[in-house]
């Protein structure tokens, strides 16, 4: 069957509308808050108020979702993020800015983003035609990557050049969800969802039984361990990375003879995405050895955490193409578990599966928020130092769990898809 069918094909454009907002709000959120608060404390305590409420959601809403439309939720969600970024456009466009209110603001958006980001993880495989998952997921692998390569740059200029920039973000993004929510109205689905019939402490039950799979399928623990270790050094990462070449703007430090920019980091990001973007291509023309999945997955592990950790040491050149590099094999990691979990889990769980996963993930960045937020803030450590440092939990996080219980991950990886 071809892959790209009418339900299939409205998800991936309406996805990638959607992605080209929230690229540029996200990036535009991350300055606002450094840049009105010159604090890493501040940025780190703005992504725990966003990850937080994650946290609770992503243990509460998977029976939900298995048990209701995913179409409907992610719909719903999407005219709501209309509403609420038309709201923040306006409130800034007034001039108004209060961090205590924009940390609230992003712990609203933590509960919706779990929700939504659950449901759609969950949907997304019913649009699949069988034994198209793997070029599937290589194209969704693009999505982001495609958006932030265009917007990232056009985000930056926007708030260096305009007094408003920021708000124009904002209102850019909310008609990005009207039109995607437009769009995904239209889509027509027979889903595939747990109708098991409702007695008194369903929701007790079903979370019983999310948690009851866990012990069955050790792979599939191993995973969510893994990746809430990879959130720890990400949130590192994301926390520490903007801010340096802010700093190096606003002090005037050379970095090998030039003084880094916020431009300057934009571009990282693109080389970044452009790197995913060829990533995602070679996945979808190219189906790599089933049996040797693992062994491509775990030396990509290897292989990104030491070239992200080693990034900021580097004369800018060769950031760029270190970022480039990272994105290119990001997406050979993303896409073999991805299309091999999403496929191996059933449809019936899957979405208290997917919760699971994401309550681990977001458990991992908080903890990197916290504590690398804390040691920038009170510590007169470099933050290259720093990134140096946290790219050890990682790597020992790949001897301990994927070589160490690789007969589990095999199971999963090196499953034909």
């Amino acid at each position: 069957m071809k892959l790209w069918n009418r339900n299939f094909t409205i998800l991936v454009i309406g996805s990638f509308i959607s992605a080209l907002g929230s690229s540029a709000a996200g990036v535009a959120f991350g300055i606002m808050i450094f840049k009105e608060t010159g604090s890493p404390l501040s940025l780190a305590l703005f992504t725990i108020a966003h990850i937080i409420p994650r946290v609770v959601t992503s243990f509460l809403i998977g029976p939900f979702i298995d048990r209701n439309s995913r179409k409907k939720i992610i719909v719903t969600l999407d005219f709501t993020y209309t509403i609420l970024f038309s709201i923040i456009a306006i409130i800034l466009y007034q001039g108004f800015f209060n961090v205590a209110v924009f940390t609230a603001v992003g712990a609203l958006f933590g509960v919706l983003d779990t929700i939504y980001q659950t449901a759609f993880m969950s949907m997304f495989p019913e649009v699949i035609p069988e034994g198209q998952h793997s070029k599937a997921y290589s194209i969704s692998s693009l999505i982001w990557p495609v958006s932030a390569a265009l917007m990232a740059p056009i985000a930056a200029f926007m708030i260096t050049t305009f007094t408003f920039g920021t708000a124009l973000l904002m209102a850019f993004n909310a008609i990005t969800f009207f039109m995607t929510a437009s769009m995904e109205t239209t889509i027509k689905i027979e889903e595939k969802l747990n109708t098991s019939t409702v007695v008194k402490f369903q929701f007790t039950t079903d979370l019983k039984e999310g948690i009851n799979y866990y012990k069955k399928e050790k792979g599939i623990l191993g995973i969510g361990i893994l990746f809430s270790a990879f959130a720890f050094v990400y949130a590192a990462h994301d926390l520490l990375r903007m801010p340096y070449f802010v700093n190096s703007e606003r002090l005037g430090l050379e970095h090998f003879g030039i003084v880094l920019t916020l431009q300057h980091f934009s571009f990282l990001i693109t080389a970044s995405a452009v790197g995913r973007m060829i990533g995602g291509i070679i996945h979808y023309i190219f189906k790599y050895p089933v049996q040797k999945r693992f062994l491509i997955a775990v030396s990509v592990y290897f292989t990104v955490e030491i070239l992200s950790a080693t990034m900021l040491f580097l004369p800018y050149g060769f950031m760029i193409a270190t970022s480039f590099i990272v994105g290119l094999l990001s997406v050979t990691s993303f896409n073999i578990r991805m299309s091999a979990t999403q496929t191996y889990i059933p449809s019936t769980i899957r979405g208290r599966v997917n919760s699971t996963q994401s309550l681990l993930w977001n458990f991992g960045t908080i903890l990197g928020c916290v504590l690398i937020g804390l040691i920038a803030e009170f510590s007169s450590f470099d933050y290259k130092y720093i990134l140096l440092f946290v790219g050890l939990v990682t790597l020992s996080a790949i001897f301990m769990i994927p070589i160490r219980m690789k007969d589990e991950f095999k199971k999963i990886y090196n499953k034909d898809v």
